[in-house]
Parts: structure tokens; C-alpha cells; sequence
């Protein structure tokens, strides 16, 4: 499955190994990739929590555009 989770913070990319990692603004990132199951994804939202930072939306998609 491959999602997109965009949050309010700036990320660094290698927090996020094998997931694209795009600052949209001063204010908000995106995170993009692939993730093989549903405790990968949980992975992912446990590591931004942990970095303290505000997550904003998480959508999904059988494949990429």
C-alpha cells in the first residue's frame, strides 16, 4: 500500500528510511513510500509522535500515480 502522511514540522529524510521525505513549506512536510503492512505504517506514526511533531492526515492508495 502506498501512503501519503503530511504533518506540521520539518523532518529530516534519514528519520524515515525508504520513504520519500518533501518539505512543502516552512510549516509542513510530506511523507511518501511504501509500506508493506499495517505495523510498518503504525511504525511510521509512532516515530512522528515520538518526534514530537503534529500529524496532520494520512491517506492511502492500492498504487502509485
Amino acid at each position: 500500500m502506498f501512503y501519503t502522511i503530511l504533518i506540521k514540522g520539518n523532518l529530516k529524510p534519514h528519520w524515515f528510511e525508504n520513504l520519500s521525505v518533501e518539505r512543502l513549506d516552512a510549516f509542513t512536510t510530506v511523507i511518501r513510500g511504501e509500506l508493506v503492512d499495517q505495523a510498518a505504517l503504525y511504525g511510521v506514526l509512532n516515530r512522528i509522535r515520538d518526534l514530537g511533531v503534529e500529524l496532520l492526515s494520512v491517506s492511502s492508495e492500492d498504487e502509485v500515480k
